[in-house]
């Protein structure tokens, strides 16, 4: 007998079973997931920083990591980078070999397994950069330990990552609750166990565990629970608790600054890496800022005029972003400081009030020449920096420089020391001061007997350096009787040589002249050269750099200004209106300047020149003659048998102790540092660093143009 075919109302009812049957699944599958895995309707944490608390010591965050990377561990412009001129340079430079003892290529490579290692683990299901790291990760914490007083440097740091996660990692960590899972997991080496409402995983060799914790869309990884501790106070709403996000020294060094960027340079999403750090929370940060820089440092003049502008204990809180874009690095941020910690000078310089830009800084940087590779403006008190400068010299030389000014006399009154010259002179100088910085191209110019016109003895890598002042209304003159006392009483100074160095152009001659007194002994360059025009005085260890900002500042013979640069409209368009130092660099200028002093470096082994010879002779004859033969009261008194004899001999031996004590001393360590500093200039296109200085915070921004392409 033939089955009799089904209704099409009973299989209706048969799918509408079925369809209710796997609603029915489904709906148990998920609440099984909600209630032992995760829950995947749950919302979103509105904003990460609300989960750090605001008394960490260092904080970084990052957004879209992901996209940074080509395949990490390798940055997207990692390629580009080793393709330009100067990374071999900066390979073998001294940080890079640091780092690489440091062992930061095992490191990388440990990553790249550990990563690959997940993929594969997993079967795919999880990649750690897509769903873990790459949307959003802060990392906070401790360098100190606050429960004693005073505060103590922990044995190692205590920290927190925060990391915004797909459902693949919600649901990774919502399984790794069950002991199976765990179990499975061990035969890896990593143990999973419950603490409380957090889970302690251990991998093989760590020293303790890292314990684990998830608040909706954020993973939190500490090891140390006082942190996820204060994390959960602050997502309870504890009133005694504060998220750092509304720090007022994060929002106002950091968040604002970063968002003022974007909009200088139209982009509404910077690629940023903020980041907080309270310096001396570091005990490494504490004992260098203990000696550096050293006011008294022996053998750095620079590093003692350094100390006059900087105090690194008195660093409270730095705050700001590192910010990349295309073959652009650029940082913005706040330091906070302690007002207290401030030298006399200090108080003074920070409290420079900022004036517009245009009322000083401009026509300043229209002087400075393209080929200069280094320029500087500040606002500050320009006596009380001469003061600081002069009390940074050796004290050899600031004795003699105090005799040299007891000889003379300035106005008609007899000078006591150099303090007392600078302090006579201080009123003139409205409070401000420009630094132009030049290759060093050695002057041969030659006088009617075919003498170098500036002979150099003390031979030196150093660049050409210009310091402009601005003059106060009618006190020009006071500038004009300094260069007059040097004119009229050269001898009181050392000085061998005078010259009036006219400014000729294609049209004729400018009206101001640079005046040149030579000494063989100034280091490089023989000479210091000034001139007074318009308002402003000028200072330099080069008549020739002068002649150039003059030309510059005139616009003749087509010198172009650094402002008439393409990349420096880059840099314009963010400047605030008023601020109190601006730096400006380049790098293939900078260069050149690295390039001679590597050439000086490499001079270590060889022999004298013979124009440091002819230089150095005269001076050494006749101290030979003064101290070990002063029966002679002239060289042209001294028999032939004994001029060409004892005393040659003699003046060979002092020279040969004069050449040991002025070549090159360069260390190996030196020579890596200064081909390291000619990779970085070899990489760097222009850049500006500018700063506004209060007596309680200095705000910083940077813009570096890279040579990627």
């Amino acid at each position: 007998m033939a089955q009799k075919a089904k209704s099409p109302r009973s299989k209706k009812r048969l799918v509408r079973n079925l369809a209710l049957g796997l609603v029915a699944l489904v709906a148990f599958l998920l609440l099984f997931v909600a209630a032992f895995v995760f829950n995947p309707f749950e919302g979103s944490v509105r904003d990460v920083r609300d989960l750090v608390p605001r008394g960490v010591e260092f904080f970084a965050r990052k957004l879209d990591l992901a996209d940074d990377f080509a395949v990490f561990p390798e940055p997207k412009f990692w390629r580009s980078l080793t393709e330009t001129v100067g990374f071999a340079e900066l390979r073998e430079g001294a940080l890079a070999q640091d780092l690489r003892r440091a062992g930061i290529e095992s490191s990388i490579e440990q990553l790249r397994e550990t990563f690959a290692q997940v993929e594969r683990d997993s079967h795919g299901w999880v990649d750690l950069m897509r769903d873990l790291l790459g949307r959003e990760i802060v990392v906070a914490g401790y360098m100190q330990d606050r429960s004693t007083t005073p505060a103590r440097p922990l044995a190692e740091p205590h920290w927190c990552a925060y990391m915004r996660v797909t459902w693949r990692i919600k649901a990774a960590l919502g399984l790794a609750g069950f002991g199976f899972v765990q179990s499975t997991i061990e035969q890896n080496g990593i143990t999973i166990v419950a603490d409380g409402d957090l889970l302690a995983v251990t991998p093989r060799g760590a020293p303790g565990p890292l314990y684990v914790k998830r608040h909706l869309d954020v993973l939190m990884v500490a090891n140390d629970k006082s942190i996820l501790d204060a994390s959960q106070r602050l997502i309870d709403g504890n009133r005694d608790e504060e998220p750092l996000g509304q720090m007022a020294n994060y929002t106002d060094g950091a968040v604002a600054r970063i968002a003022e960027w974007g909009e200088d340079n139209a982009i509404d999403d910077p690629n940023v890496l903020e980041f907080v750090v309270e310096p001396n929370a570091f005990d490494g940060f504490q004992r260098f800022a203990a000696g550096w820089p050293n006011p008294a440092h022996k053998d750095s003049m620079n590093e003692r005029v350094l100390a006059s502008f900087v105090n690194l204990r008195g660093w409270l809180m730095l705050a700001g972003g590192v910010l990349f874009d295309h073959n652009i690095l650029a940082a913005t941020g706040q330091i906070v400081l302690n007002s207290k910690q401030h030298t006399a000078f200090q108080s003074t310089f920070y409290a420079a009030e900022s004036k517009p830009r245009e009322d000083w800084l401009n026509p300043f940087l229209t002087m400075v020449p393209q080929d200069a590779c280094a320029a500087v403006g500040m606002r500050m008190p320009v006596g009380e920096f001469l003061h600081a400068m002069f009390a940074a010299l050796e004290p050899a030389e600031r004795d003699l420089a105090n005799e040299m000014a007891r000889r003379s006399t300035f106005r008609n009154e007899q000078l006591t020391d150099m303090n007392d010259l600078i302090s006579r002179l201080e009123i003139a100088f409205l409070p401000r001061a420009g630094f132009v910085f030049r290759r060093n191209v050695p002057d041969m110019s030659r006088d009617d007997d075919g003498q170098l016109k500036v002979p150099v003895a003390r031979r030196s890598p150093i660049p050409q350096i210009a310091w402009v002042f601005w003059l106060r209304p009618g006190s020009e003159g006071m500038l004009e009787d300094l260069i007059q006392m040097l004119r009229n009483s050269p001898g009181n100074f050392h000085i061998r040589k005078v010259w009036n160095l006219r400014v000729p152009f294609s049209g004729g001659t400018l009206p101001e002249p640079v005046w040149e007194f030579c000494n063989a002994q100034i280091p490089a360059t023989g000479e210091v050269a000034m001139i007074v025009f318009r308002e402003f005085f000028v200072m330099s260890n080069s008549g020739p750099l002068i002649q150039d900002i003059l030309r510059t500042r005139y616009g003749v013979d087509n010198n172009r200004s650094i402002v008439q640069s393409p990349d420096f409209d880059l840099f314009e368009r963010e400047l605030p209106t008023a601020l109190n130092a601006f730096v400006w660099l380049r790098g293939k200028n900078l260069v050149d300047v690295l390039d001679d002093y590597q050439k000086f470096a490499a001079a270590d082994s060889e022999r004298p020149d013979a124009d440091w010879l002819s230089i150095v002779r005269p001076e050494i004859e006749q101290e030979v003659r003064r101290t070990k033969f002063p029966a002679y009261p002239s060289k042209a008194s001294i028999p032939q048998n004994v001029l060409r004899g004892e005393f040659e001999q003699a003046v060979q031996e002092a020279m040969a102790e004069r050449w040991r004590r002025e070549k090159t001393n360069f260390s190996a360590d030196d020579r890596a540092q200064v081909q390291q500093l000619r990779g970085m200039a070899q990489l760097l296109r222009d850049g500006y660093i500018q700063l506004e200085l209060m007596p309680n915070y200095i705000r910083y921004q940077t813009k570096l143009l890279l040579n990627l392409d």
